[in-house]
Order: structure tokens, then sequence, then C-alpha cells
């Protein structure tokens, strides 16, 4: 790889993956710049990381893509049947469809900077797949998992502070 042909670009439509790599970008360069005013060794080590940010993003566009249930269209549907998957994507549907740890395999695999195991967790879930129930681990060791009741409280204090909705359409009346 060229130290100073930065990966960028973006995988789907919407913004926020290539603002990601963008602001990614920034720091990475800030940060080799600062350690040695963008050396060689140090715009590699960038490139290389923010290679491994692209390739997380794909997989996981990729994953909703290939999970997805619908029916509506050729390209859901050809989505769906989609077999041209990467090694890890590959490994990861592999550890959730036969009930292995999902966590223990992100570790191992060393991509969970981009998307935690908990986002993982989501998706593969989000779409009603699981392993058969033998082969369910039951484990959420290892998960960063949101406390609802802080986040309920965070939610009605910051509701508190704006119109109801009947209010707030009144509102546009006049």
């Amino acid at each position: 790889m060229d130290a100073h042909a930065m990966p960028q670009g973006f995988i789907e439509p919407l913004e926020a993956t290539a603002l990601h790599i963008v602001q990614a970008t920034v720091e990475g360069f800030m940060e080799a710049f600062e350690k040695g005013r963008a050396a060689n060794r140090y715009l590699i080590e960038l490139n290389f990381s923010l290679a491994e940010r692209v390739e997380g993003i794909r997989d996981y566009i990729v994953a909703h893509c290939r999970m997805n249930q619908r029916h509506d269209s050729a390209y859901w549907r050809d989505n769906a049947c989609n077999d041209a998957l990467s090694g890890n994507l590959k490994a990861l549907m592999s550890a959730w469809f036969t009930g292995a740890d999902l966590t223990a395999e992100i570790h191992r695999l060393g991509i969970g900077r981009c998307y935690s195991a908990l986002s993982w967790h989501c998706l593969f879930a989000g779409y009603g797949t699981f392993p058969p129930d033998d082969k369910l681990v039951a484990s959420l060791e290892g998960l960063d998992l949101a406390n609802m009741n802080e986040i309920g409280a965070l939610m009605t204090n910051h509701a508190a502070r704006f119109p109801s909705r009947r209010q707030a359409l009144e509102g546009l009346g006049s």
C-alpha cells in the first residue's frame, strides 16, 4: 500500500459512515504528523487503521443487507442471497448461527473497534434470527450493556423541556 494514498470513500448512501472516515482520517493524520512529521512509517499505520475501519463498515452494511427480510424488489432479494462475504463476516455469521460465543469471535478477529460486540448482537437479533435454542449462548459477559433505568430517566428529563405534541402543533397555526 502506498503510504501516501489514504483509503477514502463511502460504502452506503448514509453520510454517517463517510463522515466517520473523514473524521478518523483527519485525527489520524494529525497524530501521525505530530509523531513523525508524516513519516512513511506513521502514514502506513494510519492507512492500515483506515482500511480496517472501511472493511468493518463494509461488513456491517453487508450484514444488514444480507440479513434483510424484504422481498419487494430484486435489489433486496439479491442482497439476501449474497454469498460474497468477507472472511470476518462469514466467521461472525457462523458464530451467531451455530451458537458460538460471538463476543469471543469478535475479540479473536480483532474487529471490535468499529462496531462493538453489542452492536453485532443487536444487528443479528434485530432481524429476528437466532441459533437453535440448544445452541443459544446465554452469556452476556463482556458486553457493555446500557442501564435502561438511567436511559429512561434521561429521556423523561429531556422530554420535560419540550412542549407536548399538541402544544407544538397548536403553535404552528399562529
